[in-house]
């Protein structure tokens, strides 16, 4: 499945569900790249997301190119997540994405992993190698916003969806004299009666900018992600290098990148998750401990930093 691939021209085609994901090309020296189409020239087909696998499948099969894919995650075990017989008839979808995501894979000539935890996942689960590096936050678009004050909020930020588990954080503010802001897209029309039925200050802001994100991220006090499953996890590492403590779910892939320098919480625990805040909000020489000790670990996921690990892979 590992080919070496030679570079000639260095032209690549690079398929990519958003702007987001084509940052780091102006940090790649002497490489061209077409967005989301391919032609006979090109030298590699660079796809960023498995949400564009399928038409990049089509551009190798058509021009004969080696096709690398990066991988965020694979969510083999998506039944685990589910707490009812509805949440999982209305993911069943996710069954034949995992098939057809793993057949695709398979024809690629190199695949890229986000973390270690989905480079065990595609080993042991399918048998399929993978270089791993990790990704990046936008810095540069952090730093461009700036606020007055802190406002002393709790936040979330995600898809609104069960796997999320913003519902476990409504019911774990309860008694808690903060309110929450919940950031996301998608349906959130549940979570907010849940709010309402358990009297929980909650606002919630879908499909925002960017920039109104970073304003409520850093305008808070603390950044809770009790999400079930992650590929790696953008949003905790946005949250400590904007200064802002976090607390986690216990999962494999948060200790692989944070270890012990953060707080966790156990699995769908809304008592946990309540005590576990409770006491990091009252204690302020621990909030700043956390977001001083991760601030090494996050150094290491800028936009330059992995363009050069990239590259690397790449070549």
């Amino acid at each position: 499945m590992q080919k070496r691939i030679v570079m000639k021209n260095k032209k690549i085609a690079h398929f990519s569900p958003e702007a987001f994901s084509s940052l780091f090309e102006k940090y790649i020296n002497d490489y061209t790249f077409l967005h989301n189409r391919c032609d006979k020239d090109v030298d590699i087909i660079y796809c960023g997301s498995m949400s564009q696998l399928s038409k990049a499948m089509i551009a190798k099969e058509i021009f004969n190119k080696p096709l690398i894919c990066w991988v965020w995650d694979i969510p083999y075990n998506w039944r685990e997540w589910c707490r009812s017989d509805n949440e999982i008839q209305n993911n069943q979808r996710r069954e034949a994405y995992v098939k057809k995501s793993i057949l695709n894979l398979r024809k690629c000539d190199k695949v890229i992993s986000a973390s270690k935890y989905t480079q065990r996942i595609l080993k042991k689960k399918f048998n399929i190698d993978s270089d791993q590096i990790y990704f990046y936050i936008d810095t540069e678009e952090l730093d461009s916003i700036h606020i007055d004050s802190k406002k002393g909020h709790i936040i979330q930020i995600g898809r609104f969806a069960p796997n999320k588990r913003f519902d476990i954080s409504i019911r774990a503010m309860k008694g808690i004299d903060r309110k929450f802001i919940c950031i996301g897209i998608g349906r959130y029309k549940k979570l907010e009666e849940l709010s309402h039925k358990l009297n929980v200050d909650v606002d919630f802001y879908c499909n925002r900018e960017n920039k109104v994100k970073i304003k409520l991220l850093k305008e808070s006090e603390i950044l809770v992600s009790p999400s079930i499953f992650e590929g790696w996890g953008m949003t905790p590492i946005e949250a400590l290098y904007c200064k802002v403590p976090v607390l986690l779910n216990d999962l494999e892939v948060f200790k692989e990148i944070y270890g012990d320098n953060v707080l966790y919480h156990k699995k769908d625990n809304v008592e946990d998750m309540r005590e576990k805040l409770r006491y990091l909000l009252s204690d302020k020489q621990l909030q700043r401990k956390i977001v001083e000790r991760c601030r090494p670990l996050i150094s290491e996921f800028t936009v330059s930093k992995f363009a050069k690990r990239w590259e690397k892979v790449i070549e």
